[in-house]
């Protein structure tokens, strides 16, 4: 029977764990992947806690703002798991606050001995004991975090322990001066020697460091103070305090002094804190993994970053973690390493129209009226509110600036005018909201404008013609080369961005793959491609200092190809004759002119198939002088339309993961092998 409630039991968990993914998939938006897999790392866990040798560690990675924190807290609250939950910020403990650390997983988690926990070490990457340049930061008061993540189990002298033990220890070497000079006590009380007695223990206490306002006399040790100290000297609850008070009186000196001693030893040196059945959760943002997240750019497309981060592996995280940590303390890590990704397009609208949904809520629950968010509004919010490096948070922002903020507005016209409203239509179009109210029916009775003050897509707009005319021919450049070298379209060319800067940018659809001699060559030839039509279209004299970053570029990858990569006259790897590495040949000259031969050709190629299609040059410069961007779309309609490859319209694109085809030529080698033994064999039969 008793196995039979165990069964039942266990089913009834995994109905819950279940039920619980279902709810969190529905509140958090595009993480079903990742509620599913800490879910299911969860499972043993919350079925059989008491079956863990160490702690299940569970560590989660993404970007700020991605959402997990939030999660965490969601699980807590669905498990309602809150009374065995803590929550610790690492970065709390950067700085040398870090020493009061260990009383945090001891003392104050002391409830959590030998019990399910959930305990969250949040901000993570703040824990580092490596600095950048790998040398040790010396926090070995942290050491009790990778205890806790490695067994569980923590050993350590409780602070009550210490406290009771040191004072008991400063009263017993008191005592025996006491009675060297001659003090005497009867009934608990100093019968001779007071004076001298007073003396010695006047900076004493037992409890509280003012005794609690009591005076220090013959009386001491049957006062509040003493007989309190004494009660939580003894570990152990056998004695009362009547108890105390009534062997204190009973007690000479040196009985005194034994009575102290025993309760001394009644506190072990040290306690074991067992955290074994406990499930760590493990939190950070790696900027080292994540190396997009240093974009602030809100221009960039939220669907090309959301594909950059789908290519962060376990191994990127590690790697990661390596600039951080020492090999042992990652191992303590394991191997439970949830990668978030994030957000697309589609992700952050579906958020801001729940946002839009959970305000109407409001509103039809608090005034009786229905809101209904246009299309526009929508738009204008992931205008403003979109950033991608920076997750969801920015948007909450957004939405409460552009749209909570009129609710009040909203309510005051409806209001003054004496209106029945039923149904309030909220539109935007050119910096102003438009507000019309209809009664219940349906029937319109009013509408009204409201300014709106945008701080991100006024940044958008055209400012000059000419200089966005220039940083427009210099971004198709990019573009117009990335599409004909690699026959790959571009996700995205911008003129104009809402970044500090203002400049324009290119997202190349480089080939998934090894990079090789084919590529580097490439990537060389379109990243001089804003330079090569700057110089064509406005002259060498007019070149602007917007080709710095593509110069350095296109010399790095001309330098690692000849230097590291074996692409230049000699396969060998080279160094600068001051490096320690004593495993390569040192820089020559002649290594330097190849590099220089290597960027001189890309660029005369670059420009040879700038002025072979300088009408579709001139044309997506055109373009992109009145308009911010061009789309994948749109960039593969111009080089059809204007283009004078005439494969671009008979051929067409490839995407990237279709540039490289090496396993078909290993299968066509050996088709071509195995073909005249198979030839052969025939004769011979023959």
């Amino acid at each position: 029977m008793e196995t039979l409630y165990k069964h039942i039991g266990l089913l009834e968990k995994k109905k819950r764990i279940e039920a619980i993914t279902v709810q969190l998939k529905e509140r958090f938006i595009g993480l079903d992947n990742v509620i599913d897999e800490i879910m299911s790392l969860m499972m043993p866990w919350y079925l059989f806690p008491e079956a863990q040798l160490r702690p299940t560690v569970i560590n989660l990675w993404g970007l700020t703002g991605s959402g997990k924190t939030a999660l965490v807290q969601g699980i807590i609250e669905l498990l309602e798991h809150r009374k065995l939950y803590t929550h610790i910020d690492m970065g709390e403990f950067e700085s040398d606050s870090a020493a009061w650390i260990k009383n945090i997983f001891t003392d104050d988690l002391d409830f959590f001995h030998q019990k399910p926990a959930i305990i969250c070490l949040d901000e993570f990457q703040f824990a580092r004991t490596l600095d950048t340049n790998q040398s040790e930061l010396g926090k070995d008061k942290l050491r009790v975090v990778w205890d806790l993540l490695d067994s569980g189990k923590i050993n350590y002298i409780p602070r009550n322990s210490t406290y009771y033990l040191f004072r008991a220890d400063s009263c017993i070497k008191k005592l025996d001066k006491a009675a060297k000079a001659g003090v005497v006590i009867e009934q608990g009380e100093i019968v001779a020697g007071e004076e001298i007695f007073v003396k010695l223990f006047e900076t004493f206490y037992f409890d509280q460091y003012d005794r609690y306002n009591e005076p220090l006399d013959k009386s001491y040790f049957l006062s509040k103070d003493f007989v309190e100290g004494i009660y939580g000297l003894f570990d152990y609850d056998e004695f009362s305090k009547d108890y105390i008070r009534q062997r204190i009186k009973t007690s000479s000196l040196e009985e005194l002094r034994i009575f102290i001693l025993e309760g001394m030893k009644t506190r072990p040196a040290t306690k074991e804190l067992d955290m074994s059945q406990s499930l760590i959760f493990v939190l950070g943002n790696l900027d080292e993994a994540y190396p997009m997240s240093h974009s602030m750019n809100p221009d960039i497309s939220a669907d090309d970053f959301y594909q950059a981060t789908t290519h962060i592996s376990i191994a990127t995280i590690k790697s990661a973690l390596r600039k951080r940590f020492r090999s042992e303390q990652i191992a303590r890590l394991g191997n439970n390493h949830i990668i978030y990704k994030s957000f697309k397009n589609a992700h952050f609208r579906e958020l801001i129209e729940r946002e839009l949904a959970r305000v109407g809520k409001f509103v039809h629950t608090t005034f009786g009226w229905c809101v209904d968010f246009d299309s526009s509004v929508v738009d204008i919010v992931y205008a403003e509110g979109v950033f991608p490096s920076q997750g969801t948070r920015p948007v909450f922002t957004t939405i409460k600036n552009l749209v909570e903020s009129r609710i009040s507005k909203i309510v005051m016209e409806i209001v003054d005018k004496n209106l029945t409203a039923g149904t309030i239509h909220w539109y935007y179009a050119e910096e102003y909201y438009l507000f019309e109210i209809c009664d219940v029916n349906g029937k319109y009775i009013h509408s009204f404008l409201d300014v709106v003050n945008l701080k991100i897509d006024n940044l958008r707009k055209t400012t000059s013609k000419s200089t966005q005319a220039h940083t427009g021919i210099h971004e198709a450049g990019h573009a117009i080369l990335a599409a004909l070298t690699l026959r790959i379209i571009p996700s995205v060319v911008v003129s104009k961005t809402a970044s500090d800067d203002g400049e324009g940018f290119c997202m190349i659809n480089f080939p998934d793959g090894p990079m090789t001699k084919d590529t580097i060559r490439k990537d060389i030839i379109l990243t001089l491609g804003g330079y090569a039509a700057e110089k064509l279209i406005f002259g060498e004299e007019h070149t602007s200092s917007g080709v710095q970053h593509d110069i350095e570029n296109a010399t790095e990858l001309a330098n690692r190809a000849v230097r590291k990569y074996a692409m230049g006259s000699d396969p060998i790897y080279i160094t600068q004759p001051y490096s320690n590495n004593n495993d390569s040949f040192y820089h020559s000259e002649k290594y330097s002119q190849e590099a220089i031969r290597v960027i001189k050709e890309c660029l005369q190629e670059a420009e040879r198939i700038l002025r072979k299609d300088k009408l579709l040059l001139l044309k997506m410069g055109s373009y992109l002088t009145t308009h911010s961007r061009m789309d994948e779309g749109m960039i593969a309609d111009f080089i059809k339309r204007y283009s004078t490859e005439e494969w671009v319209r008979t051929e067409g694109f490839i995407q990237k993961d279709e540039y490289y085809t090496f396993d078909n030529t290993l299968e066509l080698q050996i088709k071509e092998l195995e073909l005249p033994s198979t030839k052969y064999l025939e004769v011979e039969m023959i």
